[in-house]
């Protein structure tokens, strides 16, 4: 025993002080990741979405909602669910409503306390919203509420459609149907749905043998951010129901609109003159003089997104577009295709200092990494187009700045638009109100029709209002000469001769719009360097090699597209001497163009609810007019 007590004792000295390090660091963690624990996003989506909507015989809706709920993350407490009326929901209101939970029946207040709701009409939508025990897992719902006026009388047959799941809910629906319920003795004649404002592949509509109810079901959910719309119709005068007030609204704003393109036809001849003559005197360029035919060399060091701004005095996505070429030929990022899909391509920012950078440039870098050094193609789709109107805005500014133009060219064209909408403002003033204070619609609606085209015509010449500077207008001259030497360069000069000006015009020529038939020319020319700042996929076309950039290579190494010597590849190169790898690079070249061209201007999509929409499949012999519009969106937290 007295031999192992001595070996014993050093090893529980070396293990105490390690245990409680270990220890320490645990803790250390456990506080860490708390916060982060504590913060986790909550997520939510319908496991299914019931609608069942009966219509009463005078015309009006009771819909149930039967929703139930995935809730994961956090705890949630709170649902709400806002409902369009009068002109915005085709019905002429929202009453009764009831929320259910399984055998409780929700009380209406405003405590907010668990097992309450409230409704409050927000002016054209009515919102409900209820609170709950703090939820997770799966929970459903019920809602159910009275709507009045919701069918649509015509002659050719009355009409309900209903938005049962809108786009704003806010979530997916994995599954779920709608029932609507005639009354009794009463068969449907046709029947609708459409997702998202189209025809679906995935909704199956089947009707009761008495003809009363039609169920739609989805066979594949409703994705987030899609309208679901469903619509029957029936013969006229079956049911003993009055045209509701919001379609009698719908009627009179059609005869007064009639009247009112009449009258404006015959009256309103003078506005649309005077607008012409305010173009003719304010909105002309100066006369730039005489104008060689072509310029073979840009006629000053101006950036090309300010040159194309300035020669049509808008600021495109093809000058934003020859801006992150230009940026990318000066250094300041590369372009590497990571694969063979069409937005499978990666931005990456180098080290080079960016302080000198006109503030349109700085901007446009900034949001392309948003701090980070790389960025793919795809996670800019619909996030990078917000960011274009304040680009736009600061290239204005640049033409402004350069003595091109005196205003801003988007500024004056504001300025036109906000006069065409004050003078719309007290068109429509004028058609509306002063024909009904003199007890009809007769002469004095025909004045507010002339200014409502005036102002149309001032919408339209708006466009055309920006004029340049003398200045301006010469540069301009100087600049479209250079365009038509790009544009022809084969007819001016030697293609041969004149490759190595490849990279350094093709910002220019993606500003003109050129960019195809600049790389389709240049790729038959052999030898031509392919631009440093651009990696293809390896293989594509041949290439294996990745360009030289700053002194060294970036992208993957080998030898296929790399000249010797350490020069630039070469659009020969990269071929690789297979059959089809040129024409394949360029190609991709352009395909990374129009691909970053799309991304980077993409907006989310929307659906629109469309109760003027015809019917398809099984729909109507003749045009469907929408009835109920059953929905804003609704979502939880």
């Amino acid at each position: 025993m007295n031999n192992v007590e001595p070996q014993a004792r050093p090893l529980m000295k070396h293990q105490k002080p390690l245990f409680l390090t270990i220890l320490a660091l645990f803790l250390l963690t456990a506080l860490l990741l708390a916060p982060a624990a504590e913060a986790q996003s909550k997520q939510f989506y319908w496991e299914r979405f019931d609608v069942d909507v009966e219509v009463l015989e005078n015309g009006d809706l009771i819909v149930t909602e039967n929703q139930t709920l995935s809730f994961s993350g956090a705890p949630f407490t709170a649902g709400f669910r806002s409902i369009p009326v009068d002109r915005n929901g085709n019905n002429d209101g929202i009453d009764g409503v009831e929320v259910i939970e399984g055998d409780r029946v929700y009380e209406q207040n405003s405590s907010e306390r668990p097992g309450t709701f409230t409704v409050v009409d927000r002016g054209g939508e009515v919102e409900i919203t209820w609170f709950f025990e703090p939820a997770l897992g799966s929970h459903r719902y019920t809602l159910r509420y009275h709507v009045r006026g919701a069918v649509r009388t015509e002659p050719s047959g009355d009409q309900v459609f209903w938005n049962a799941m809108p786009a704003g809910l806010g979530a997916s629906v994995a599954a779920g149907r709608v029932n609507i319920t005639l009354p009794e003795g009463i068969r449907a004649e046709s029947t609708t749905a459409l997702l998202g404002g189209q025809q679906p592949q995935f909704v199956t509509t089947s009707t009761s043998e008495d003809g009363r109810r039609v169920t739609f079901e989805l066979l594949q959910g409703r994705p987030a951010g899609q309208d679901f719309e469903v619509g029957v119709r029936f013969p006229t005068g079956q049911i003993a129901v009055e045209t509701p007030s919001w379609q009698r609204a719908e009627q009179i704003a059609d005869v007064v609109g009639l009247i009112a393109l009449i009258a404006g036809l015959i009256l309103a001849i003078g506005g649309p003159l005077l607008v012409l003559l305010i173009w003719y005197l304010r909105g002309r360029d100066p006369d730039p003089g005489v104008v060689p035919e072509y310029l073979a060399e840009p006629p000053a060091d101006t950036p090309p997104a300010v040159v194309g701004t300035l020669i049509d005095e808008t600021a495109h996505i093809h000058d934003i577009m020859s801006t992150l070429i230009d940026l990318a030929r000066r250094g300041y990022l590369i372009m590497e295709q990571t694969g063979m899909g069409g937005d499978d391509y990666t931005f990456r920012r180098t080290d080079k200092e960016a302080s000198d950078l006109r503030q349109y440039e700085r901007t446009l870098l900034n949001a392309l990494f948003k701090g980070k050094q790389e960025r793919s193609l795809d996670n800019l789709r619909y996030k990078f187009a917000q960011n274009l109107p304040k680009i736009r805005q600061q290239l204005y500014d640049e033409v402004v700045r350069e003595g091109y133009t005196r205003t801003s060219p988007e500024a004056v064209r504001q300025s036109y638009g906000c006069m065409a909408a004050v003078v719309g403002v007290v068109a429509v003033a004028g058609i509306f109100f002063l024909p009904g204070l003199a007890g009809g619609i007769g002469m004095l609606a025909c004045p507010g029709i002339g200014l409502l085209l005036t102002a149309a015509a001032l919408l339209v010449v708006s466009r055309y209002m920006p004029a340049k500077s003398e200045k301006g207008s010469v540069a301009a001259a100087q600049w479209l000469a250079f365009k038509r030497y790009l544009q022809d360069i084969e007819k001016y000069t030697d293609l041969e001769a004149a490759k190595e000006i490849f990279e350094r015009y093709l910002p220019y020529a993606v500003a003109f719009g050129l960019e195809r038939s600049w790389i389709r020319k240049f790729s038959a020319v052999p030898g031509t360097p392919i631009p440093p700042w651009y990696i293809p996929f390896p293989g594509y076309g041949g290439y294996y090699g990745g360009p030289v950039f700053g002194g060294g290579t970036v992208g993957r190494g080998g030898s296929g597209g790399r000249s010797s010597g350490g020069g630039l590849p070469s659009l020969e190169g990269m071929s690789g001497g297979l059959t089809g790898g040129l024409e394949a690079m360029s190609g991709g070249l352009t395909r990374m163009l129009n691909s970053t061209q799309a991304v980077l201007q993409s907006t989310p999509p929307s659906s629109s609810s469309s109760g003027g929409s015809s019917f398809g499949g099984g729909g109507f012999s003749g045009g469907f007019s929408g009835g109920s519009s059953g929905g804003g969106g609704g979502g939880f937290r």
